[in-house]
């Protein structure tokens, strides 16, 4: 019975040991764990607050080689609680891209920082509120603003 009680006691012991040495060493900081946060960004109520505080200033343009959909059937969504979006591109050095919900309250949904390992198409959900809206697709690349918006109708609204 000792013995037992014994080995239980140095294995706590030893994991102790091991996760005080792990955390003083730096390799469990949250900094390199968590993602950049643009709280500016998030918390605007207005879409150009929004570009303004994530993409900054820059010349905005619209061009075919932007493309994104949104829900099934494309303009009357029956549930705003989860919408598809497919976004897909030929621009070349995409350095960011956001999804902005012009109805919502807060209308930044989504924004991603992108490298040059990140392939296109993108495919994710969002959340809409009831009523018609604008669901607007910003590229950032080549220090240039590309911008695309598709209306939409959404006949039961996702709770936000």
């Amino acid at each position: 019975m000792i013995n037992i009680q014994r080995r239980i006691l140095i294995k706590k012991s030893l994991s102790a040991t091991t996760i005080a040495m792990v955390s003083s060493s730096g390799l469990l900081l949250p900094q390199r764990v968590l993602a950049h946060w643009p709280t500016e960004a998030f918390n605007a109520e207005t879409v150009e607050d929004v570009l303004l505080a994530l993409l900054g200033k820059a010349n905005i343009s619209s061009s075919q080689k932007l493309n994104f959909s949104v829900g099934k059937p494309a303009k009357r969504i029956v549930n705003g609680g989860s919408v598809s979006v497919e976004i897909n591109s030929e621009l070349k050095d995409i350095e960011r891209f956001a999804i902005l919900v012009d109805n919502n309250p807060f209308p930044l949904v989504m924004s991603m920082d992108f490298s040059s390992d990140v392939l296109l198409p993108l495919k994710t959900r969002i959340k809409l509120v009831k009523g018609k809206s604008k669901v607007i697709a910003v590229v950032r690349a080549g220090g240039q603003l590309y911008i695309t918006r598709r209306d939409v109708r959404v006949d039961t609204g996702g709770d936000i």
